[in-house]
């Protein structure tokens, strides 16, 4: 997509017509694009989340102390917190 909108921009440059035709395609892409880098970087974000949860469940040593108790179930309730908040978006 950012090849298609570099060679559009130079076509566009030729006819004014072109030219607000090309805005319109490459605020398109444009959009698609960001898109794509939100999609990326939630991926990474639940893939964190998901190796927190791993580690945390990993070590049965570490539930037992009671500070890290609450700290799972801090984790826990906020994750469930998200998932709610987006099921309404």
């Amino acid at each position: 997509m950012k090849v298609f909108n570099s060679i559009a921009t130079q076509i566009a440059e030729v006819h004014p017509h072109a030219k607000v035709a090309l805005s319109v395609f490459t605020c398109a892409s444009k959009m698609i694009l960001d898109q794509a880098d939100r999609d990326i970087a939630v991926s990474d974000l639940l893939k964190k989340v998901s190796d927190v949860y791993a580690f945390i469940t990993e070590d049965e040593t570490l539930t037992e102390i009671p500070s890290m108790q609450a700290l799972y179930g801090k984790i826990a309730r906020q994750t469930l917190e998200d998932k709610a908040r987006k099921a309404h978006l």
